[in-house]
Formats: structure tokens, C-alpha cells, sequence
């Protein structure tokens, strides 16, 4: 590891953030799991992160203007026209079946944000589990990806000789919280020669999950026997209940679950990773340069939207009554920190993507020193964001950006 990737690593692993899960019956949630990735059922997009020295840098007040970088005074700028697309039918790719994390697709269709860009038909959203042959084989306009997932893709095909020209157009998910849950009678000291679910095959979740048995002092490969899950989190757990392993890695909403049978977390941590954004081929922009643009301009106000907290229950609602999507006390309850995950203009810190890349690494997500600016277009992201009035975030060179998730 160079000197540079170390101090990245030091950053990221360092002090625990001031999110850290100190307690899941604290002062904000009275008794209930912290922020959920995943819903009660389907499966669940892998999402990852790596922790951070310090709390993530702090956005303005629900639905105020996110500043520009780390420590800079809060810009806007004068609006400019509405990007439109000519795309009036998209099909879209969102393995994530969290509620909040989802509640974009359907708020921008009801608030009209979607109609407005000239995406005036209802969306197509497919749920596949592996979003890259349905988006290479054009299936899908764009998708949600992990980050890790979509540069890996791409780098791999560029170095084969055959790149496939798939891009990440922005970053949506820019939080994540890491969890590690036992059945009764584990913990983290006897923990050892025990059977622990590490999630998907080169997934996220399993570099997570090795991460945090190292935090708990143990060997991944030598000191518990470590099982790789199929499926989503929720059958991971599953598994677990049912003793066919003794820990998994897992979400917020899952420890209560745990709980209830005398179970635990052995592990939590709350951070900062731009971990999720759209994914998008430059094909299908070539179809359409303004696509991402609008995209995004729709994207960001529904997004928006449903990080204020003054609409949380009108976002309840919606989705209850005019998309039958069940929204129960359990889920609601966690509303705000699963609302933090998301972020408030679809922008990220890039040295937080250089540490990201440099934590799956030796994980075998990504290969060392991934050219991941290669593979990112923000080009639509910012017509978007000038638009809206909003900084440019990153900056057009990745020079500078900020993690704008905070909402609690």
C-alpha cells in the first residue's frame, strides 16, 4: 500500500464518526434498529462503505442549499432552463427494495418532476438483482449500481480491450451503515470458529463483512468458518434464525429481529461512501445527450423531497395510497436515518471515492489504483445542478466535491 493510499485507509478508518451506532434504543429511535437498506422483502441491492475519521461534512437544514466542498461557505446560483429529455419512456433498473431509498422513483412521478423533464410516461422499474446484463444488453436506460460494481465492470472490460463504455452518471446513495448480527449466545468473544454469513460471492457486503470480523480481532479466513449467502439480506437472516449460521452481515432493521430471539450486534458503525449512484452506457446518452440532465434535475427534487422531514408522512401516504407500496410503523420509525443514506443533489467527495476504492481493494471488489474517474461522466449532473441553482459538486475535475447526506 503507497504512502497516500494509508493515509486515505487512516481517514477512513480512524476515529469512529459521531454516527456511530452507540445505541439502537437511543434518544431518536426508542427501542427500533437504525436506518434500513433493504424492505421487509425481495432482495436487497449489496451496499457498502468504509468508515471515516470524522463525521461526514454537514449539509444546511432539510431542503436548504448544500454547500459546495468540505468548509466552504454555502453557494447557489441564478437557475438556469429546465434540461429536457426526448426519452418519454424509461425503464430503469433499482435493485434496492428499501422503501425510503426508493421512494424517488414514485414521488418524482406523483409531484410531476419526472413529467416536467418530458419523461411524461410512467416509469418501468425492474428490480433484477445484477444490474449489468440488462443494462449492457440496453435493456435498461439507466441503473443503480454499487460503485464499486460498475467500475470494476469497466475497468476489467477496458483492460481486456473491449470496453463497454458504461458510465456512472451521479451518486445517490452516499451514506451506509455497517452491521454484524448474532444469534443468541454469540458474541464477539466466543465468536471465533463460528459459522458467519458474509453475504454475495464479490459483493460489498462480504468485503463489509470481512472488514468488521477484523475490527472484532479476528481472521476471516482462519479463525470463523466464513460462509458466502445467496439471496438478499433478509434471507441472510433468515439463515441465520434458523441456525444454519451463527452471525451474518446484515442492516439496522434486521437487529431487532435478532433480538427478539436473544440475538445481538456484534458490530455497528454508521459512515460516509459514495456507495451507490446510476449507472448509465454511453450509448444510450449518445441517444440522448440531455438524458442525464433531466435525469438528474428530476431526480435531485424528488430526492430532495423526501429527505425533508416535513414530508415524511405526506411521503408515507403517497406510496401507501396511490402506489399500494405498505409503508408499516417499523419502517416509518427509521424514516429520517434511512432518509440520511441518500443525497441531497446527487454529488459526492471524490477523495471519499478514492478512499472507498482503496478499502474494497485488498478485497479483491476492485484492483488497486482503479481509474474510477475514467468511468464517471458528471457532465449532465452538473447542467442539472446549475438549474436548480446548486454548486457543482464534484467539481468538473474531481478536484473537490462534498458528501451532502446529512438529515438527522
Amino acid at each position: 500500500m503507497t504512502d497516500k493510499q494509508e493515509t486515505r485507509q487512516q481517514k477512513m478508518l480512524g476515529e469512529l464518526s459521531r454516527r456511530k451506532f452507540l445505541s439502537y434504543s437511543g434518544v431518536a429511535l426508542g427501542g427500533m434498529a437504525l436506518a434500513a437498506c433493504g424492505s421487509d422483502g425481495g432482495t436487497t441491492t449489496t451496499a457498502g462503505a468504509s468508515p471515516t475519521t470524522a463525521a461526514p461534512t454537514p449539509t444546511t437544514a432539510a431542503g436548504a442549499t448544500p454547500t459546495t466542498a468540505a468548509g466552504a461557505t454555502p453557494t447557489t446560483m441564478a437557475p438556469m432552463a429546465i434540461p429536457t429529455t426526448t426519452i418519454n419512456q424509461v425503464t430503469v433498473g433499482y435493485n434496492n427494495p428499501n422503501r425510503v431509498l426508493r421512494a424517488p422513483l414514485y414521488i418524482g412521478q406523483t409531484m410531476g418532476y419526472f413529467e416536467e423533464v418530458g419523461i411524461t410516461n410512467p416509469l418501468d422499474i425492474n428490480d433484477a438483482d445484477d444490474p449489468i446484463a440488462p443494462t449492457i444488453g440496453g435493456s435498461y436506460h439507466l441503473s443503480l449500481f454499487d460503485s464499486d460494481v460498475l467500475y470494476d465492470f469497466e475497468d476489467k472490460a477496458t483492460q481486456s480491450g473491449d470496453p463497454q463504455g458504461l458510465k456512472m452518471i451521479n451518486i445517490n446513495l452516499g451514506a451506509q451503515p455497517l452491521v454484524l448480527i448474532a444469534n443468541e449466545g454469540i458474541t464477539a468473544d466466543n465468536l471465533a470458529g463460528k459459522k458467519v454469513g458474509g453475504g454475495r460471492e464479490g459483493q460489498v457486503n462480504e468485503a463489509l463483512c470481512k472488514f468488521m470480523l477484523q475490527e472484532l480481532g479476528l481472521d476471516w479466513q482462519t479463525d470463523v468458518e466464513f460462509i458466502n449467502t445467496t439471496g438478499g439480506s433478509n434471507d441472510w437472516v433468515t439463515l441465520m434464525l434458523a441456525g444454519t449460521i451463527d452471525a451474518t452481515v446484515a442492516f439496522p432493521r434486521h437487529i431487532p429481529l435478532a433480538e427478539e430471539v436473544g440475538g445481538s450486534a456484534l458490530y455497528q458503525d454508521f459512515l460516509n461512501s459514495p456507495q451507490g449512484g446510476f449507472g448509465m452506457l454511453q450509448s444510450k446518452i449518445d441517444e440522448d445527450p440531455n438524458f442525464p440532465a433531466a435525469w438528474a434535475y428530476a431526480w435531485i427534487q424528488a430526492q430532495q423531497f423526501c429527505k425533508t422531514r416535513d414530508n415524511f408522512e405526506e411521503v408515507r401516504r403517497i406510496l401507501n395510497d396511490e402506489w399500494q407500496i405498505d409503508f408499516p410503523d417499523t419502517a416509518f420509525s427509521v424514516f429520517d436515518l434511512d432518509a440520511t443514506i441518500m443525497t441531497r443533489d446527487l454529488g459526492f467527495d471524490p477523495a471519499e471515492m478514492d478512499s472507498w476504492m482503496d478499502f474494497v481493494a485488498p478485497f479483491g471488489n476492485v484492483r488497486e489504483g482503479i481509474p474510477w474517474r475514467d468511468y464517471t461522466d458528471v457532465s449532465g449532473l452538473h447542467v442539472a445542478q446549475e438549474a436548480l441553482g446548486l454548486p457543482l459538486n464534484p467539481a468538473a475535475d474531481f478536484s473537490s466535491g462534498s458528501e451532502n447526506v446529512d438529515n438527522y
